[in-house]
């Protein structure tokens, strides 16, 4: 019988051991090793605790590697994920945008269908196992923890996660894993995250939503690079929101420059309204609302701080009065608020983030089974590896089909071994 080990509890982790053990059934013994007290923390976040676990509208082009992402999701696909979590009890409901959410909404119950169909087909867990350290002798890995407790393993995958929010399970240890076996990690940033500005940027805004278009430009060439519409949130120090997470994961992504303050954002507060448009809309309150104070000019139109805010940075007296706005004013103001700009400082940290940018360079895993070429019978799935997508389901997806994947490509193995 075969030993196979499963570093990391995660979505990745789980789905790959349950479909190693299905296919295998008595021919392994399969384990997962967790270095939390609890399996799957992570997807009891996910989608705030609805868990977002895959697209409708899936496309590869949502990825920062399509053509080794396709690679896999040919193997396992959208609705190759649809069919295998209904197998396990999880009915999906989904929303206008295609994000496909299990019909009672609660992230907890697809973490209990993978660990009710793990137990069901005999898969170990053993958490608190904090790996420390994978050697092989002969043809045999051997797996230690931090207490120098060992495991015998002929086939190990590593689905340790990357280092984002690492107090959910993924704190960047499984790169340390791999660096003896001479695999090559790619630069590490946190993805889908908060854009970190002056605080003087934002002051007054904090806690305010506002829905805008938001545009992404290289400070170098002032060249705009990314857009894309959606809900700011403001923040003391910088803004957030699905959208803001996108754009600085296009931030990580731009090879021409990898720090954060070499770009700057630009929000259009009135994406749906052309420049003269807003102008004259202006005039209008102008001459229906002359004799009340500045602040009262945009009642109706923006939160009252968000007006203060565009009032300060158009040099425009707070203590004035409508009437008295001129035109260079309005020509300030309608610039404001269709081209609000904040210099980008940084990405919020690991901490704050929702995916790992960066990790084992795909060059280094045989794309039709996701094992190592320097490292026969390991592999490596999930968040660990340099592939990330957009928010709506795309990493969730990506963990379900490597971690399948990597699944099938080991049961293949140990049958062929059984002959």
């Amino acid at each position: 019988m075969k030993e196979v080990v499963v570093i990391g509890g995660g979505a990745a982790g789980l789905f790959c051991a349950l479909n190693i053990k299905r296919l295998v059934e008595d021919s392994a013994n399969v384990v997962i090793l967790e270095r939390l007290e609890k399996v799957g923390k992570k997807i009891l976040a996910t989608g705030n605790g609805r868990c977002n676990y895959t697209n409708k509208n899936l496309q590869i082009k949502k990825y920062n590697n399509p053509s080794f992402v396709k690679s896999i999701f040919e193997q396992f696909d959208y609705n190759k994920t649809i069919s295998e979590f209904n197998r396990l009890g999880i009915i999906e409901r989904i929303d206008s945008e295609g994000r496909v959410y299990p019909s009672c909404e609660m992230a907890s119950a697809v973490l209990d269908a993978l660990r009710l169909e793990c137990k069901r087909l005999g898969v170990v867990e053993r958490c608190n196992f904090e790996v420390k350290k994978i050697t092989k002798h002969g043809e045999e890995f051997i797996v230690e923890n931090t207490r120098g407790v060992k495991m015998n393993a002929d086939f190990v995958v590593v689905a340790a996660g990357g280092k984002a929010d690492p107090v959910l399970g993924s704190n960047g240890s499984g790169y340390a894993l791999l660096k003896p076996f001479k695999v090559h990690i790619t630069d590490l940033y946190p993805g889908l995250v908060g854009a970190k500005f002056d605080p003087a940027q934002v002051k007054g805004l904090e806690g305010i939503r506002n829905k805008c278009e938001v545009k992404l430009y290289n400070k170098r060439n002032k060249m705009m690079i990314w857009k894309e519409s959606g809900e700011v949130l403001f923040k003391k120090d910088g803004i957030s929101g699905i959208v803001v997470m996108q754009m600085m994961t296009q931030v990580a992504r731009y090879t021409a420059c990898k720090k954060a303050n070499h770009f700057y954002c630009a929000l259009d507060l009135m994406p749906n309204k052309k420049d003269n448009e807003v102008l004259e809309l202006l005039k209008e309150r102008i001459k229906r609302l002359g004799e009340f104070p500045n602040e009262s000019l945009f009642i109706g139109l923006f939160h009252r701080m968000v007006g203060m805010h565009l009032l300060k940075r158009s040099k425009i007296d707070l203590n004035g009065y409508i009437k008295d706005i001129t035109t260079r004013d309005l020509q300030k103001l309608v610039s404001e608020i269709k081209n609000m700009v904040f210099e980008i400082k940084d990405s919020y940290p690991f901490e704050k983030a929702q995916v790992t940018i960066g990790g084992v360079d795909t060059s280094e895993l045989v794309v039709e089974t996701l094992e190592l070429h320097a490292q026969p019978q390991m592999y490596a799935i999930g968040e660990i590896v340099d592939i990330d997508g957009e928010c709506g389901g795309y990493n969730l997806q990506w963990a379900w089909s490597s971690a399948y994947v990597a699944a099938n490509a080991i049961a293949h193995r140990i049958k062929v071994l059984e002959i």
